[in-house]
């Protein structure tokens, strides 16, 4: 089920625009709008569920395997040295979106200055 007022949501419906890399019955896969580096995506499933934990097993299985598809597939498209998948699950987490679980599929490249890590 769809939440009107969920961002993701209303990008699944069409609402709003996103600039899409993968789509299928169940999972879509959109450009960040605020990407933290080149070809930064977001995958996330169609249905709507607030958290990790109200996922069905299977369903979190699938996306797992997806995102590891997508970044492996990404990463020989632009040449990229390798990728991060993060999860941001809970405003702690610094998840700004209600439509939850989605996973960030970050290429890197060697000398990118990028800091995921905090040591």
């Amino acid at each position: 089920m769809l939440d009107p007022n969920c961002v993701f949501c209303k990008i699944i419906k069409g609402e709003i625009p996103a600039q899409k890399y993968y789509e299928d019955d169940n999972f879509i896969a959109i450009y960040d709008i605020n990407p933290i580096s080149e070809g930064h995506l977001i995958l996330f499933s169609k249905n709507h569920t607030t958290n990790v934990s109200e996922m069905a097993e299977e369903e979190w299985q699938k996306i797992m395997i997806l995102a590891r598809q997508l970044a492996e597939k990404q990463m020989k498209e632009i040449k990229s040295d390798g990728y991060h998948l993060l999860i941001n699950q809970g405003e702690a987490a610094q998840s700004g979106v209600a439509h939850r679980p989605h996973i960030h599929i970050i290429p890197r490249r060697f000398g990118d200055g990028l800091k995921i890590d905090p040591r």
